[in-house]
């Protein structure tokens, strides 16, 4: 069996996050894995927000609402005795996923499978949170695991 010493998981405070999360967790537990959520604001304002004053406003409460998803994956992880960073970043969801996997040398990636997933290339997500599976897979430093 592999052993990995860090697993990033991408969170959205989804039911089907929240079974990646505790299977990232359970995998930490057995390894000593550092674990790291992470939790991405994806929003093109530049197309939408006819001004800058809407725009930090939107922001702001997209921040807000990362923050409270966040906070309730480091509530999962210290339930299990378990220590856990927390990232948020803003851009797209596939780039910010793997950008962060690079930088903090992922061993692993565990991600929900939504009910949106048909076929492998398939799109999971919802909004700006899609992404797709094919170029995920194949842009990761690391294998990915998805759990349904």
């Amino acid at each position: 069996m592999a052993t990995f010493k860090k697993i990033l998981i991408p969170y959205y405070g989804s039911q089907a996050c929240n079974r990646a999360a505790e299977k990232a967790m359970e995998l930490a537990k057995e390894n000593k894995a550092e674990l790291v959520g992470l939790k991405i604001v994806s929003f093109s304002f530049e197309t939408i927000v006819p001004s800058d004053n809407l725009w930090d406003a939107i922001r702001e409460d997209l921040q807000g609402k990362a923050k409270s998803a966040l906070a309730a994956l480091e509530s999962m992880a210290k339930e299990r005795g378990l220590e856990i960073k927390l990232e948020i970043r803003e851009g797209d969801t596939e780039s910010e996923v793997v950008a962060l996997a690079n930088e903090i040398g992922a061993d692993l990636i565990v991600m929900s499978l939504g009910s949106r997933v048909k076929r492998m290339g398939g799109f999971f997500g919802k909004g700006q949170q899609r992404i797709s599976v094919r170029t995920l897979v194949s842009e990761a430093p690391c294998p990915v695991m998805f759990v349904s």
